[in-house]
């Protein structure tokens, strides 16, 4: 049976059947003897195939067409400088700020700490000099080595006051150190005015005033002023830095500042200890120290007499029997005629730790 052209269904024989099947599909179709191509491996090519070679008006090689969406990686137009992306509004300058020329310097945010005087409306110019006469400024830093005059005071800054904020301070009407952080220290500031000046501490993020109090400075001497822990809040110390007068060798005290350290005892590298049960807020002599490098050592006071002997360790201090962890060391440079106090402040076993912080007195008196 075969379908002819009307769609009708005829038997067909076998010797049709032969006849059919040896007769090509159309006439126009090709044998596999009689392929157009020859190169093994390759179809023909339709219109339809990509083209993976250049483009027809391109003879370079590798490079297909650059559409409107291609993004260029050269410079940009009008800017035949190397390797420079345009600059948009929010790039970034990293160079000094438009309308300052000085090399190296950024922009400062208000949270940049001042470590100079601060800038503010005061019409006076700051001294540096013993020899700059009168400016009208309550207040200069003088560097080591400067003698301030018999009649100003020296007053330098201690922030001994765990886990509270970051200040600023006031001699008078002057603001001498803005966002003083715990454990930092200022150098010496001239107080030119009365013996009484008035003492401002204030919350450097908030501006609230957390002390401010008279506080009486003598002519011809220097102090150091601690903010220290009082309760809730803060209080200050002040301890007078006076000049050691040892021609052969340095002067050395020592002052417990930490609130919750209870007595402490402190040990010197060659001395063994040096001062035995420091309780806070109370300050120890001088003693008389060879000039040199040394390290000293705090630990919670021995339950020994002072001349009993103990043994001293980078990790722990002994005697009779008794072995008591050191909590902090520091090394530091002693030189003759020069006082020094070792203040320790933070806290013993909690944070921020208790820590031994080497002061010198810089004056030359």
């Amino acid at each position: 049976m075969y379908i002819n052209k009307d769609g009708l269904n005829l038997p067909v024989s076998d010797s049709e059947r032969v006849l059919a099947a040896q007769i090509p599909e159309s006439p126009g179709a090709a044998s596999p003897d009689s392929t157009a191509d020859n190169s093994p491996g390759f179809a023909p090519i339709s219109p339809d195939t990509p083209s993976w070679g250049p483009p027809n008006s391109d003879s370079s090689p590798g490079f297909a067409p650059i559409s409107p969406d291609t993004p260029s990686w050269g410079p940009p137009a009008g800017d035949n400088s190397p390797g420079f992306a345009p600059i948009s509004p929010d790039t970034p300058s990293w160079g000094p700020p438009a309308g300052d020329n000085s090399p190296g310097f950024a922009p400062i945010s208000p949270d940049t700490p001042s470590w100079g005087p601060p800038s503010g409306n005061s019409p006076c110019i700051p001294c540096w000099g013993p020899s700059c006469g009168n400016t009208g400024c309550g207040s200069i830093i003088i560097t080591p080595g400067q003698n301030p005059g018999s009649r100003s005071a020296s007053i330098r800054f201690l922030h001994a006051a765990s886990n509270q904020p970051s200040v600023n301070i006031s001699l008078g009407r002057r603001t001498v150190i803005q966002n003083m952080q715990f454990g930092n220290f200022t150098p010496y500031y001239i107080d030119r005015g009365s013996q009484s000046t008035l003492v401002t501490v204030t919350n450097a993020q908030t501006g609230q005033t957390l002390y401010n109090r008279y506080i009486n400075f003598a002519d011809a001497a220097a102090y150091t002023v601690s903010i220290i822990n009082d309760g809730s809040g803060i209080s200050l110390f002040t301890l007078t830095d006076m000049p050691c007068t040892n021609r052969n060798s340095g002067c050395l005290r020592a002052v417990n500042l930490s609130s919750n350290s209870g007595p402490v005892d402190i040990f010197l590298s060659g001395y063994g200890r040096i001062f035995q049960r420091v309780n806070q807020l109370e300050p120890t002599g001088y003693l008389s120290i060879g000039q040199g490098t040394y390290r000293a050592f705090v630990s919670e006071a021995l339950p020994c007499p002072a001349n009993t002997p103990v043994t001293m360790t980078n990790d722990y201090v002994e005697c009779s029997n008794t072995r008591i962890a050191i909590m902090n060391s520091a090394t530091f440079n002693l030189m003759n005629t020069v006082s020094y106090t070792l203040y320790i402040i933070g806290l013993a076993y909690q944070f921020p730790a208790l820590q031994i912080l080497p002061l010198e007195s810089d004056l030359v008196y």
